[in-house]
């Protein structure tokens, strides 16, 4: 092979590694996100429930009759939430870092083996198909807070997602 083309799939695997490395940070981003939106959708809905339950409780042993009005806000807050469906946002957001789990799966799977198979072409492709995915991925819903992307670079440098650090340390427990 002339030097050309091993600096061209260097630029290749590099760009791929780029890509998964960006979709990784992505997907985690989401994946905080939804679980956050998924908590306060649940929440928004249970405790004014049980708020309007133990204040119909109180009317009913005859306490005072506005423990009624305490109820009815707070079944109207759990029906709003209701009717508004405040887990779609937590399953968008969870839908987003599949998303971005699968081009990162993709990318990695360039980067660290077909990037050297396939022709210069099919490379090119796929990465520019890859990169459109990515930007459409992003463009289907809206930014989650910069707070998860926070969490989520923490969890990562933490290793969450560090596959080759699991494995070797299954191999050196004798696992």
């Amino acid at each position: 092979m002339d030097e050309t083309k091993v600096d061209a799939r260097s630029l290749y695997r590099s760009e791929f590694g780029k890509l998964a490395e960006d979709a990784n940070y992505s997907a985690q981003t989401y994946y905080e996100a939804s679980k956050a939106a998924e908590f306060w959708g649940r929440s928004i809905v249970f405790f004014p429930a049980l708020l309007a339950a133990a204040a119909s409780l109180l009317v009913t042993f005859g306490l005072s009759r506005l423990w009624g009005a305490v109820a009815a806000l707070a079944a109207a807050i759990t029906a709003t939430a209701s009717f508004l469906g405040t887990q779609r946002q937590a399953a968008a957001f969870r839908s987003s870092g599949n998303s971005f789990t699968k081009i990162r799966h993709d990318a990695r799977m360039w980067h660290d083996s077909l990037v050297e198979i396939q022709s210069e072409s099919e490379i090119f492709r796929v990465l520019k198909d890859l990169r459109k995915e990515y930007a459409s991925a992003i463009d289907q819903i809206e930014l989650p807070s910069n707070r998860y992307f926070a969490k989520a670079q923490r969890r990562i440098k933490q290793g969450a997602l560090d596959y080759e650090k699991s494995e070797d340390s299954e191999v050196g427990n004798g696992k």
